[in-house]
């Protein structure tokens, strides 16, 4: 999956010379956080509620509406955005977009083609994509195991299963906390886990914890 199969294609943006009052009016009319700044269909810039709210002071520090308004129509999204934007491309693996914004500590990045910008992916539709790769908007059963990080092991796992007769919703593999193992997370298109529970620790695999989720 890529980003361009999950980016936002209907945007919201802002010009440099807009003012704060007006960035902080549109992401509460569209329910958004995010907001990139553009000249013609460049990205300059990007300002998120956070930044909106570490500048804008409380209007209970203004005696009247109009003050406060007064305020924070002078302010211009020029001095409050972050200039160094993050973007990928359309074509950027979502995992990659994921693991950028972990890095970065980012909630959105701005998609770019060209030069242009086409798209935002947000951390909302990031995790959405997560939550299905999990099966977790599925009623299925889970098991949990630790398996040996070593050629064959995940196959024999999968063949053990399909023994059963049981389809695999979603298959995802960790890091193991300890030695060279892998933690693998099975979600199972059955509402009893309890045979392939069992027949995974005949075969040798401590461990092994299978539950029903609604």
């Amino acid at each position: 999956m890529r980003v361009k199969d999950r980016m936002r294609r209907s945007l919201v943006s802002l010009a440099q010379s807009d003012t704060l009052d007006h960035a902080m009016m549109t992401l509460r009319r569209f329910n958004i956080r995010h907001l990139p700044v553009v000249e013609g269909d460049r990205v300059v810039g990007i300002v998120s509620d956070r930044d909106v709210k570490k500048t804008a002071p409380s209007p209970f520090d203004y005696p009247t509406v109009e003050e406060f308004r007064a305020f924070t129509s002078a302010v211009t999204v020029k001095e409050i955005m972050t200039k160094e934007v993050t973007t990928v491309s359309p074509l950027t693996p979502i995992e990659d977009a994921a693991c950028l914004m972990n890095q970065k500590r980012i909630g959105a990045l701005p998609v770019v083609q060209d030069g242009r910008l086409v798209g935002i992916l947000t951390e909302t539709d990031v995790l959405g994509v997560m939550t299905e790769m999990m099966g977790a908007t599925q009623t299925a059963s889970r098991i949990e195991i630790e398996i040996p990080a070593s050629p064959g092991v995940l196959t024999e796992v999968i063949g053990i299963v399909e023994g059963q007769k049981v389809e695999i919703a979603s298959l995802v593999t960790l890091p193991a906390r300890e030695g060279a193992r892998r933690l693998l997370i099975l979600r199972l298109r059955t509402i009893n886990p309890d045979p392939i529970v069992k027949a995974l620790t005949e075969r040798g695999y401590p461990q092994v914890v299978g539950e029903f989720m609604r």
